[in-house]
């Protein structure tokens, strides 16, 4: 098993993010010290926007979307855009205050590209490994498995 002290635990896609601290125990069992990890939330974010159909954000008076499939398609991508943009900077927040030594980030795979274009330098040197899944519905106690 790996050496996992310092290490932050990553899992998102456009609609939430989840942060977690990698905590290390140890057990003697028999005559010898068992070390085993678990993962312990630091932040669960919701991004409502991302999960809203354009037609409830852009709309007439009457509650009635107003413009053609190409707009759709633009304001979707901004959106997209924007709340990826929301998300880096949550990820940069968290790494400067928690500080860790290395960070393991699992997004799903058709934004993590995006994602990753949007995260500084700093940031993007603490990623030891990088996953394109979506775990944010997976256990908890599932999750470090996918980074070994």
């Amino acid at each position: 098993m790996m050496k996992l002290d310092g290490t932050m635990v990553i899992v998102g896609d456009l609609g939430e993010l989840k942060m977690f601290d990698v905590k290390k125990s140890e057990a003697i069992i028999g005559d010898s010290i068992k070390k085993s990890y678990s993962l312990e939330v630091i932040n669960d974010i919701l991004y409502i926007d991302a999960h809203k159909k354009i037609s409830e954000v852009v709309s007439d008076s009457a509650g009635n979307f107003c413009g053609s499939i190409v707009q759709e398609h633009e304001l979707e991508n901004e959106r997209k855009k924007r709340t990826l943009k929301d998300i880096a900077k949550d990820i940069e927040k968290a790494v400067k205050l928690k500080k860790p030594k290395r960070v393991f980030l699992a997004f799903a795979k058709e934004s993590l590209s995006k994602l990753l274009d949007e995260l500084d330098q700093s940031t993007k040197d603490l990623l030891s490994k990088t996953i394109s899944v979506n775990l944010i519905k997976t256990d908890k106690n599932k999750i470090l498995s996918y980074f070994e």
